[in-house]
């Protein structure tokens, strides 16, 4: 969600920079107000537009050493914890949301329960109020303070720079981002693209009234005189619009001899956002022989099951015995264990009995550097050449058999594969190769455990472009 925000405050500021900087002091007003409105769409949507690259690859796989989701109470509390984070957040997004409705709703009631009389003039619905407001229009109708009907009639050029908003349907442009400010109001560009609608708008309607051969000295004068008249309607085009400054200098401009040129800068720059912002669906590489380990979430993944061998029953004791068999035949090979390949590597059958009831809670074993360390060096002495590449989904659950003193005593692997569960075997032996481990602690002192460590790998098949 995060990731979709950026996206769209970016691309947002990108193309009103665009405006601002290349478009805004051309004299291209229907150009530009297109623009503003596709830009602002084209912003919104691009996120959510799907990208693919022309080579479309197969075949990457991932490790993923432990798995996302655990019993352990601290996982659950850190959980708790962060839904109750994003609650707040969506409160948050909620109550802002609708003060922007509520305002929302309150300009349109505050413009729509203004009294007045209603006339048609020239074709055109008015509303006469009595009310000392400048002359605004808001979707169909434009409205005048009394004082400006004298003798039945209205003075043209104002009629005319309404007219035009109407006309044009400028109320909607304002509407929709409103609209959007309701429910994306985290987005600074909106304010941007507002103002630069707003006076769009008005360079529009000056345009509609000096095509009527008005002076444009007289022109000006006239809007000069209706500033010092001012009212607060959030939704309106009023004629005394307060940019004057713009409005006099668009009115005796010429376009640039670029004007036509600034208008296909804008497609390098749309394919760029487009390719930068736009939903990617991501090409997969072909099999490496190192994978990268994959980004993990807590720091309490894999499982440490306790043994008390004072508790244990004949077959749990059989298994402490076999593991320490096999850690001492461990520890005289071990200089040899990185030239080992996995089809080298036996693999125990016998898994582990269930750990027997304990009467205390359990500090399960740590490894030197916490559980990413253990991940990130599996990750990286596991061998993915070694398989085809069309294999699917592997699954394996290795156990490490751990001491009083940290010691590694026997490591093995149960999954469906076996070249998956050498394979395994010897990566965590060989990551495991001169580390002693911080030992599990039960009431107050070291006990043996067995550490369980699921890993998974998905083949997507052999590369292909």
């Amino acid at each position: 969600m995060e990731t979709l925000i950026l996206k769209i405050i970016l691309s947002s500021f990108a193309l009103i920079g665009f405006y601002y900087l290349f478009l805004e002091r051309e004299r291209i007003f229907k150009f530009n107000r297109i623009f503003l409105l596709l830009a602002l769409l084209f912003t919104y949507a691009i996120p959510f537009i799907p990208f693919n690259s022309s080579f479309a690859t197969t075949g990457q796989s991932n490790l993923i050493v432990g798995e996302p989701l655990q019993d352990f109470q601290q996982i659950n509390i850190a959980k708790v914890a962060s839904v109750d984070w994003i609650k707040i957040l969506l409160v948050i997004y909620v109550a802002v949301s609708i003060f922007f409705l509520i305002k929302f709703i309150y300009s349109i009631i505050k413009i729509k329960f203004l009294k007045g009389e209603k006339r048609n003039y020239k074709n055109q619905n008015i509303l006469i109020i009595d009310k000392n407001y400048a002359p605004f229009s808001f979707l169909d109708t434009i409205y005048f303070s009394r004082k400006y009907l004298v003798n039945n009639q209205i003075d043209e050029r104002i009629f005319l720079h309404e007219k035009c908003h109407i006309e044009e349907r400028h109320s909607t442009d304002i509407l929709f981002i409103e609209f959007l400010k309701i429910f994306s109001w985290f987005n600074p560009a909106l304010f941007f693209f507002k103002k630069a609608m707003i006076t769009n708008h008005e360079f529009l309607a000056d345009e509609y009234v000096l095509q009527n051969n008005y002076d444009v000295g007289n022109y000006q004068h006239l809007i000069l005189n209706e500033i010092k008249i001012s009212q607060s309607f959030n939704l309106t085009h009023q004629f005394d619009f307060n940019n004057t400054k713009k409005r006099f200098i668009m009115m005796t401009s010429k376009n640039s001899k670029f004007a036509s040129i600034k208008k296909f800068a804008l497609i390098p720059v749309l394919a760029i956002l487009f390719v930068f912002f736009s939903k990617k669906v991501q090409a997969q590489n072909e099999p490496s022989s190192a994978t990268e380990p994959n980004p993990v979430k807590t720091e309490n993944q894999a499982v440490a099951i306790p043994i008390d061998e004072s508790n244990a029953t004949p077959a749990e004791k059989e298994f402490i015995r076999a593991s320490e068999k096999l850690f001492k035949e461990y520890e005289s090979t071990k200089d040899t264990i990185r030239k080992k390949r996995a089809q080298d590597v036996a693999v125990p059958t016998t898994l582990p009995p269930p750990p027997p009831p304990s009467k205390f809670e359990q500090v399960p074993a740590e490894f030197p550097g916490g559980i990413n360390a253990l991940r990130n060096s599996v990750a990286t002495n596991f061998d993915t050449s070694i398989f085809k590449g069309d294999e699917g989904l592997l699954k394996t659950t290795v156990y490490l058999s751990i001491d009083e003193s940290g010691n590694i005593s026997n490591i093995f692997a149960e999954g469906e594969n076996k070249q998956f569960n050498a394979e395994a075997v010897r990566a965590i032996t060989v990551a495991n190769e001169g580390k002693v481990w911080k030992p599990a602690i039960e009431d107050s002192n070291p006990v043996k455990t067995v550490y369980k460590l699921p890993l998974t790998m998905k083949f997507e098949g052999p590369a292909k472009k």
